[in-house]
């Protein structure tokens, strides 16, 4: 839109080896010699197939239904924590749709609960069984949507409480809790078979990698793998040979998700298997203009750049003088967010000498007709004219800022900061329509 003075944004691994072995990750890993056995890497080489362009997923967190944040409990108490969400997708969640654990403190529950069939729009509550930790201290665990191939989609949702120190006629409750997720041994062993350790040295290597050197030790494993979670539809894999002990140094170039997991996984000759996961510090390489608890990393540096918003009935507009991706300008966009959680991206097409208005168009009292580029898409454009409703007050300039989040599949995720201050998370910036929801 054209101004005359606009001066110039813990790991499933079990789940992902049903799903990846015939997926090919973006390869960003290099071998290194490595002191003992030989290291083998293995990846798989078929191409991915392309998502469906018809459907943009997410989720929105309606309410936390019980567990209010940093409620206390005594060590080893059971709990339930139970959210309700909406399925703010533009398709139906199909049946295999989960809720799966992706880091923090898992507070010994499941790794993953099932969600039913949803339709967009509806609600449904989802639910854990979980056990406090036996240590005094706050615990948090996070928990993000899956499809049923793979694919993590929406909002990371969490479960955050206190452990309240036993008071001294308290009679001792016996450690329930699940060893940390900062090296987290998940064993589940018939007789014979488990991972005595697993550890990984990080070193960085600039400008946003590192050089992982695994250590491991089994017994009774006749095979094991390591998964790397730097990305999490095409997790890359590398066998860890001999299974009995041994280690295995690799580089890799980029993290797509903050604090990623790396997860050994053992199987004896039975097919039974073990797990031990270690989350390995490691800084997304940009960081958000705003605070927030996302675990995936922005994809670029944040856009700061003139702006103008208009409140509508239904709605907002939202207009971006230019905002960057890398090499990438995106010049006089406009936002369309609709009250009922709805997002699409238009370009802004107004240029000076046009019409700013249509006389014709008379607004009910105290409403407006949006003018130049806002009121151009909404006089050329029913269906938005039609959701959107009449203007509620005159739109307005301000400096703001954008910026796109990482993606691995289609409808990708922006911020963009509105003009009474709070950040927007919306979706689609690339298919040009998707849902948005407040930044909390």
């Amino acid at each position: 839109m054209n101004r005359t003075k606009r001066i110039s944004i813990l790991l499933v691994p079990a789940l992902f080896l049903l799903i990846t072995l015939a997926c090919s990750p973006v390869v960003t890993v290099v071998v290194t010699a490595t002191p003992s056995p030989a290291a083998i890497v293995s990846a798989a080489t078929d191409t991915p197939v392309p998502e469906p362009t018809g459907c943009t997923l997410d989720a929105f967190l309606v309410a936390d239904v019980t567990v209010p944040d940093n409620i206390e409990f005594a060590p080893g108490t059971a709990f339930t924590k139970t959210w309700q969400v909406r399925n703010s997708s533009t398709c139906p969640w199909e049946a295999g749709t989960k809720l799966v654990f992706v880091s923090g403190e898992r507070m010994g529950g499941p790794t993953m609960v099932d969600l039913p069939p949803l339709p967009p729009g509806d609600q449904t509550d989802v639910s854990v069984n979980l056990t406090a930790p036996a240590t005094p201290g706050t615990y948090k665990g996070n928990w993000q949507f899956l499809t049923p191939d793979g694919t993590l989609f929406g909002p990371v949702i969490y479960v955050q409480i206190v452990v309240s120190a036993p008071s001294a006629t308290a009679t001792p409750i016996p450690p329930t809790q699940m060893p940390t997720a900062t090296a987290t041994l998940t064993p589940f062993p018939p007789a014979g078979l488990a991972i005595l350790s697993f550890t990984v040295d990080a070193q960085d290597l600039p400008p946003a990698g590192k050089r992982l050197t695994f250590h491991w030790r089994t017994i009774g494993a006749t095979s094991a793998g390591i998964w790397s979670l730097t990305q999490m539809r095409f997790p890359t894999y590398w066998e860890a040979t001999p299974p009995s002990e041994g280690s295995l140094t690799v580089d890799v170039l980029s993290t797509n998700y903050r604090d990623p997991t790396m997860t050994l996984v053992a199987k004896d000759a039975a097919g039974n298997e073990v797990q031990a996961s270690v989350e390995v510090p490691w800084a997304c390489q940009y960081s958000y203009f705003f605070s927030t608890d996302e675990r995936a990393c922005p994809a670029y540096e944040a856009s700061t750049t003139w702006a103008g918003e208009q409140p509508f009935e239904h709605g907002r507009m939202i207009w971006l003088q230019e905002v960057r991706s890398e090499s990438t300008v995106y010049s006089g966009i406009i936002i369309v967010l609709y009250a009922d959680g709805r997002c699409e991206k238009y370009q802004d097409t107004w240029t000076e000498g046009e019409p700013e208005s249509d006389p014709t168009i008379v607004p009910p009292a105290g409403l407006y007709q949006p003018i130049r580029g806002f009121g151009k898409l909404w006089r050329t454009n029913t269906a938005v004219r039609d959701r959107l409703g009449w203007a509620i007050a005159p739109e307005q300039g301000f400096t703001t800022q954008w910026q796109m989040q990482v993606a691995e599949s289609l409808g990708v995720p922006f911020f963009v900061r509105r003009l009474d201050g709070k950040v927007i998370r919306a979706t689609g910036w690339d298919v040009e329509v998707g849902t948005w929801q407040e930044v909390p």
